[in-house]
């Protein structure tokens, strides 16, 4: 009884596993410090290779590094455990100094080693490198500038449309060799938005591309700036009709006609405050004494400034058609002229014009070949002599809403 309490005592002593715990820490240190001291070797996969002095190359010489052999060697080092568990493949630095080259021409050195601050390097060895050294070459740097173009891949709110970008600069500078820019095609920057409603700016980087539209990543290459600022325009937008403005004549006014243009309507973007004042383009006038039934014409649609046509549509075509109204011809004999030129005698050679007249048929039914005189104007024939034909115009005396249609001649001699 008395053996079973003593053993019970022994197992919740506290003095005992302290003792315990203690003997397991001493342990556990002696075999830490002692492999931690093992000194083994490993490698290191990708480290990349850097070239020291690229800089003082570019600036001094106008030399940059190309064509390199191989961008990562692999490191087998031999060091303690202690010091390998402080280096990986992203801490080491294989390098070549080039800040003392001078000329162009194709090289190969060797690489060296640079390990993180706090290695003791005394402990440090490298046993193995593939490859031991790198090839590359070293050439003349150029300059050449390329226009900035882009895409804006956002959207804008309902009524309103985002105008072509605007690029400040407009160009980028890229210094680098030669083989590398003739591979640039052009600088691309995109900016994007959602909902917009108003004009914005935005500085962004850019990338380099090639003819077919691929990025380049061209690391031998500098450029300036390093983003440029992209305006995007963003204007309101407005359906507007098409029309034409009319000059009434050949006894048809605006309430004769039907007017129809194809299409019939264009989206424009502009000031808000513009926009809200225009109702209609006007493709131009067409004078309705020009002919007698239908006429038909395409016409180009010109906008004042600040106003950008989002159809694209440049022309439309008009058709106006005369509706109502009848076309009767007339043998007019009732000719005369006016103006003659101080010091001339003018003499009428034509005997009678036909006259087409338009009007409603009851309007027409009223007009006798005796109500219409033919009266040419003499006054821009100056002092020549001799046969000319010169501009006339028809009046219908005592006839109201009948016109001529056409333009009229008849030929007058001035002596």
């Amino acid at each position: 009884m008395d053996k079973r309490k003593a053993k019970h005592t022994l197992w919740d002593s506290r003095i005992f596993w302290a003792f315990v715990s203690l003997l397991a820490s001493v342990l556990l240190w002696v075999y830490v410090t002692t492999t931690q001291g093992d000194v083994i070797e490993q490698t290191y996969e990708g480290v990349s290779v850097v070239f020291n002095g690229e800089d003082v190359l570019r600036e001094n010489e106008g030399l940059v590094v190309a064509n390199i052999s191989s961008n990562t060697v692999s490191v087998r080092i031999r060091a303690t455990r202690r010091e390998l568990s402080k280096l990986s493949s992203s801490n080491i630095v294989a390098y070549v100094d080039v800040s003392k080259f001078t000329a162009e021409g194709m090289y190969n050195q060797s690489v060296s080693v640079q390990f993180p601050l706090g290695s003791n390097t005394g402990s440090i060895s490298v046993t193995a490198m593939t490859p031991k050294s790198v090839s590359f070459n070293l050439v003349k740097t150029s300059v050449r500038s390329f226009e900035v173009s882009g895409k804006f891949t956002g959207t804008v709110a309902e009524g309103f449309a985002a105008q072509p970008l605007q690029f400040s600069p407009s160009s980028i500078t890229l210094d680098g060799p030669e083989s590398d820019l003739e591979r640039v095609a052009y600088v691309w920057a995109e900016v994007s938005g959602e909902n917009v409603s108003k004009t914005i700016t935005a500085s962004t980087p850019y990338k380099l591309m090639d003819a077919n539209g691929k990025e380049l990543k061209l690391p031998n290459v500098t450029a300036n700036p390093q983003t440029v600022s992209v305006t995007i325009p963003v204007t309101a937008t407005k359906e507007i009709p098409l029309t034409v403005d009319l000059a009434e004549g050949g006894g048809a006014t605006a309430e004769d006609v039907k007017i129809t243009c194809d299409p019939a309507t264009i989206t424009v973007a502009g000031d808000a405050d513009t926009l809200a004042g225009l109702n209609k383009i006007s493709l131009g006038t067409v004078d309705l004494s020009s002919f007698a039934q239908t006429f038909e014409d395409s016409f180009k649609i010109v906008l004042d400034n600040g106003i950008t046509n989002v159809t694209g549509i440049t022309s439309a075509k008009v058709t106006i058609e005369i509706v109502g109204l009848e076309t009767r011809k007339y043998s007019v004999t009732n000719l005369s002229l006016v103006n003659t030129p101080d010091g001339k005698t003018a003499s009428i050679v034509t005997e009678n014009v036909e006259v087409t007249l338009r009007g409603t048929a009851q309007q027409l039914d009223s007009v006798q070949a005796n109500n219409i005189r033919v009266v040419a104007d003499l006054s821009g024939l100056g002092t020549t002599t001799g046969v000319f034909e010169p501009p006339a115009r028809v009046y219908i005396d005592g006839v109201t809403g009948v016109g001529a249609i056409g333009n009229y001649t008849f030929y007058v001699r001035l002596t």
